[in-house]
């Protein structure tokens, strides 16, 4: 007789624990006995012993009442940054909220979602906010008239590349637009000679072989004399016309001389101005002298000019006035006669919406030259605004508002410290003028690379009178200048500064084409209107089609022929 069969039942491997499917006390203990072992098996068991030890976890966290979330925690209180606590997703940082500004017709709607922008729309549309995307709206007359800013002074201040000048040309073709006549006295590169040209406006050449100007023709300023009917305002034109032909060829001298004209020495130069302009000499406004002219009235040595002089005698007045003769000498007969020692050819016409004055066939290494060249521009300039304002004064003509583009304000600094007084008198004539001022530069340090603690001072105060102060991508030396005059925020400071980190460079092509590679920071600038620690406007300016057709913002048209390789 045969045993009779055991038959073996399989005993269950998992239990339910909370809903969760545990090991049970049998099964785990075998799978511990294997996890002694070595080998496959063994890390298998360890594995399976490490599964079951984080289900068992979670179960006993699990609420036996049905109505609960079935999790032993308190419920999570809800902010506005998300659920507080375990699981919650509570966030950290709360990205902001893109903003746009649009009609109530456009958004009509949507209202309460649609919020204001930070930048007001008022003056020349310049870009995008740099970090809400809403439009930002600026030029320093508009800003002025709505009382945003003191003074319609703005000095763009951005190393070279980053479009300061495209940024410029942006404020002069919205100033053209307003009604405003835009005057670029002195195009370096050029930089606004297509854009002036492309406005319908005046463009001169000045240099060598070209176009010359007289810096003793009395201007559009002189020739509106005669039409004022009031005699003190002719005699008050008069004296500024007479001020403003010593001021410059005393500017001239300075700069062949290398050194200041002495204070008899500018008496002489009156004295002689006065003597051409007499009947004896026979000039008129109409008929302005030369730079020959005067020379040759100060060597002959009048009576008139010697009691100037305060001399006895011939002798001593041909002794005093030696340096003067040679200066003027030099101005006559040297290579900027040819310049400078003829008359104007081509008169500015305030008629037109812009005038632009290209020096840019002046030779590059010439700094004397084209620095006294801008300088001689911007009086030019400075003049037809005078003579625009005294007619409209007299009911001649109406009145009329004017933007001057000052670029490369280093060249004419940069030729000497006596060169600074020059230029911050011509500065500081805006107001009285109804006129819109725009200086532009690479660095700071262009203001303050002076010797003379005074000089550095008043080229300073350029900056520092600037209203508007905007500021491109510069590196961390720069801000920590330019935070001398303007207060720089801590997060201001960082996001300029990234401004100007470029890309690091890499082969890598999407499609296997080689382009040319932007800067990052191209086009982006901070608007500081003030001295309090304030946050500016951060701003990134973008092109538009007509813009790019024209193209008039391509100033590397140099390297046009060169594409690079892959």
């Amino acid at each position: 007789m045969s045993a009779p069969t055991r038959r073996t039942e399989r005993q269950p491997k998992y239990n339910q624990l909370n809903g969760i499917r545990v090991l049970t006390i049998k099964a785990r203990s075998a799978i511990e006995q294997q996890a002694r072992q070595g080998g496959v098996r063994g890390a298998r068991a360890r594995l399976t012993l490490s599964r079951d030890d984080h289900r068992r976890a979670t179960a006993l966290h699990r609420i036996e009442d049905t109505g609960s979330d079935e999790f032993i925690r308190p419920l999570a209180r809800l902010t506005d940054r998300g659920y507080v606590g375990r699981g919650g997703g509570r966030a950290s940082v709360v990205p902001a909220t893109p903003e746009w500004r649009s009609t109530t017709v456009q958004v009509a709607g949507l209202w309460p979602f649609a919020v204001g922008a930070t930048a007001p729309t008022v003056g020349t549309p310049i870009g995008t906010h740099y970090i809400t995307g809403a439009p930002v709206h600026f030029d320093q007359m508009s800003w002025f008239v709505r009382g945003f800013i003191t003074a319609p002074i703005t000095f763009v201040l951005a190393l070279n590349g980053f479009g300061k000048s495209s940024l410029i040309r942006r404020l002069v073709t919205g100033a053209v637009a307003s009604g405003s006549v835009a005057l670029c006295m002195g195009d370096t590169k050029p930089d606004y000679r297509d854009l002036v040209r492309l406005l319908g406006g005046q463009v001169i050449d000045l240099g060598y072989g070209y176009s010359t100007i007289n810096p003793l023709a009395v201007g559009a300023l002189g020739t509106v004399i005669d039409r004022l009917p009031d005699p003190d305002q002719r005699r008050q034109v008069a004296a500024r016309v007479e001020a403003g032909q010593v001021n410059i060829v005393a500017g001239l001298i300075e700069l062949v001389r290398g050194s200041r004209v002495a204070d008899y020495e500018e008496t002489l130069l009156m004295a002689g101005l006065r003597e051409l302009y007499s009947p004896v000499g026979g000039f008129t406004p109409s008929a302005p002298p030369l730079l020959s002219d005067l020379l040759a009235v100060i060597s002959q040595g009048a009576d008139r000019l010697r009691q100037f002089a305060e001399e006895d005698d011939t002798a001593s007045y041909r002794a005093s006035t030696k340096m003067l003769r040679r200066s003027l000498r030099a101005l006559v007969e040297g290579p900027w006669g040819a310049i400078f020692d003829r008359h104007t050819s081509t008169p500015l016409d305030l008629s037109s919406p812009a005038v632009c004055i290209d020096v840019s066939r002046i030779p590059e290494g010439d700094t004397k030259l084209l620095a006294a060249a801008l300088m001689v521009c911007w009086s030019e300039g400075f003049g037809a605004v005078a003579a625009a304002h005294a007619l409209a004064d007299a009911g001649l003509a109406p009145p009329r508002t004017f933007e001057v583009v000052m670029d490369e304000i280093w060249r004419v600094l940069g030729a000497g410290e006596f060169m600074v007084e020059r230029t911050d008198a011509l500065s500081r004539l805006n107001r009285p003028l109804g006129t819109g001022l725009i200086m532009c530069s690479h660095t700071i340090k262009d203001l303050s690379g002076f010797d003379s603690p005074a000089a550095a001072a008043k080229a300073l105060g350029l900056f520092e009178r600037a209203r508007a102060k905007i500021i491109g991508p510069v590196g961390p030396e720069e801000i920590e200048r330019i935070r001398g005059a303007v207060s720089i925020t801590d997060t201001e400071k960082l996001l300029v500064n990234s401004w100007a980190a470029p890309r690091p460079p890499t082969d890598d092509r999407d499609d296997g084409v080689a382009v040319r590679e932007t800067p990052p920071g191209t086009g982006c600038f901070l608007i500081k209107t003030g001295e309090a620690n304030q946050p500016g406007i951060p701003v990134r300016m973008s092109f538009t089609p007509a813009e790019r057709d024209a193209d008039i913002h391509n100033t590397n048209r140099r390297f046009d022929h060169l594409t690079p390789k892959s």
